[in-house]
């Protein structure tokens, strides 16, 4: 019996384990696949932080400047009533009307303004709360002609929108906002205000045309929206209203009411957010408060 050959046909190498191809073709359009949802994502909650800080800015914004003029409102003695036409400053740009161009304004027609007078804050005589016995001087000064101490004087207000590019090209220092391209169109909020160094009489403040020049004017609140941006019937800024169908020129406590209808819209990015936001009807589009002025008929004789 022959014996076997020693050794036998020897194995050749293990099969590679690498990736064909179309394999890895597959793997790389996994993985762009992956990297486009996941920067969708990340986009996505970019902007969704976004317009949530926006739309808390805007907010707590629009409820300051919303609580202080209402408080302002609530001190009246008197009121301008309906169809008054109201002559602000000199030409210029922080009392430029937004719909005709002018320093002329109408209550209740064309672009809103509400416009009163407020009593002072301290009477003559009184307490000086800031300086420790001391008391408030009187509105006028010795020469009679200049304020001595405004706390003790009357003050015409009145409260009315500008064009946010208007108020930027003119405005300086801390009364100019930033730039913003986005957002051309909207209003600014305006706060004008002017002394009074006599009280002033119901016969002149009754008139159909009433004028005040060398007041101040400061910027209220940013991002005020326009009737452009607004819904159908969505109400105005402001609206005056007699309620007891008492005079217009003797005003007292309960014969008028001004209703303050605010929405604040900014561009961000390529969204528009809006504060209260858009709701099922025109109404629900705007903050409404109702104020009913205390002081009416409280002018000196």
């Amino acid at each position: 019996m022959s014996a076997a050959p020693c050794g036998g046909p020897r194995a050749g190498p293990p099969p590679s384990a690498g990736f064909t191809l179309i394999e890895l073709l597959v793997a790389v359009a996994l993985g762009l696949a992956i990297l486009v949802v996941a920067s969708d994502l990340l986009i996505s909650s970019s902007r969704s932080a976004s317009d949530v800080q926006g739309r808390n800015e805007l907010l707590q914004e629009s409820q300051i400047a919303q609580n202080y003029l209402v408080g302002q409102l609530r001190e009246a003695v008197y009121v301008f009533p309906q169809g008054t036409a109201l002559t602000l400053g000199s030409s210029g740009y922080a009392t430029q009307n937004p719909v005709s161009g002018g320093q002329t304004w109408t209550v209740n027609a064309g672009a809103p303004i509400v416009a009163f007078v407020r009593p002072p804050s301290l009477l003559p005589g009184s307490p000086d709360p800031l300086v420790s016995g001391s008391t408030v001087g009187s509105c006028k000064n010795a020469a009679g002609a200049g304020v001595n101490d405004q706390r003790a004087c009357y003050k015409f207000m009145a409260y009315y929108p500008v064009s946010r590019s208007v108020w930027v090209g003119g405005a300086t220092s801390e009364n100019r906002p930033a730039e913003d391209s986005a957002n051309p169109t909207r209003w600014v909020l305006v706060e004008y205000r002017s002394n009074y160094l006599d009280p002033p009489s119901l016969a002149s403040l009754s008139a159909a045309a009433y004028s005040r020049t060398g007041g101040e004017a400061r910027l209220l609140l940013d991002y005020v929206q326009p009737p452009a941006l607004a819904l159908p019937d969505t109400p105005p800024l402001f609206q005056t209203g007699n309620l007891g169908g008492g005079s217009a020129v003797n005003q007292r406590p309960g014969d008028f009411n001004v209703t303050v209808n605010l929405a604040v819209s900014r561009r961000i990015g390529r969204r528009d957010v809006t504060v209260p936001g858009r709701g099922a009807s025109a109404l629900d589009s705007v903050t409404t408060v109702v104020v009913v002025p205390r002081n009416l008929g409280n002018l000196p004789d």
